[in-house]
């Protein structure tokens, strides 16, 4: 039996049922909008250890679909300030926020400084400067701050450079970051519980907040506790009497 080119490449008059064509774009935007969010939205903080790429593809589909895309990607979620993994090489690092373009820089929404992490020698890379394009996220809203550590408190005697050292730097890479995104609004506040929040890094975090005229609140499952609830609501009333 002879076997026609045609027919291996399915071509030889064979009548398929015709399918229903589904148009993204039929869809109404607050639909779209919820597709993407559904694709696009992690669970995580972006940092720039961030395998994106699978995520990214869908940009490549049509400008119309990139557009879009990039506004739900870069405005629902978090993406951390400057680098924070044991396995980059910070001190060299370039942050993620600075490889962005403007444009893209525009669509963020929330962003997250991680404090603790190299507490005896901050990388060259924390730095609030120009390049590092936080007056182009004009649309941040919200900043995380993490506290993973004090060094201020008495267990790092022996190993801190200073008592103040880094609360010091930290005070004020914070307030260089609140100068620089026009149009922040609330700075909200974790940690472990390792750090107390009456302590003297989480007090000069809050007092430069305030200083700067930024809504301070904190996660919402530190106040599942109701102890430090009661502290926490205590510190957030008094810390606009402190001075730095």
């Amino acid at each position: 039996m002879e076997i026609s080119t045609s027919t291996l490449l399915g071509n030889d008059n064979i009548r398929h049922p015709s399918r229903p064509v589904f148009r993204f774009f039929d869809l109404p935007a607050e639909l779209r909008n919820k597709v993407l969010t559904y694709e696009l939205h992690v669970n995580k903080v972006i940092d720039i250890d961030f395998d994106n790429s699978r995520r990214l593809f869908l940009f490549l589909v049509s400008k119309q679909v990139h557009n879009e895309a990039a506004a739900v990607f870069y405005g629902r979620n978090t993406f951390r300030l400057f680098p924070t993994q044991g396995r980059v090489d910070a001190q060299k690092m370039k942050p993620l926020i600075a490889r962005f373009p403007p444009h893209y820089r525009a669509d963020l929404v929330s962003l997250e400084l991680r404090l603790g992490p190299f507490w005896t020698k901050p990388p060259a890379c924390w730095k609030v400067t120009d390049t590092l394009g936080l007056k182009d996220a004009d649309g941040v809203r919200l900043l995380k701050v993490f506290v993973e550590i004090d060094p201020s408190q008495p267990v790092f005697i022996g190993f801190r450079i200073g008592k103040n050292f880094y609360t010091n730097f930290a005070g004020s890479l914070l307030r260089q970051v609140i100068y620089d995104l026009p149009r922040l609004e609330e700075i909200q506040f974790d940690k472990y519980p390792s750090v107390s929040p009456e302590g003297q890094l989480v007090t000069r975090l809050m007092n430069e907040a305030k200083a700067g005229g930024k809504r301070v609140t904190w996660a919402a499952e530190k106040l599942s506790c109701p102890v430090l609830k009661a502290t926490l609501t205590h510190q957030a009333k008094a810390v606009s009497t402190w001075q730095i």
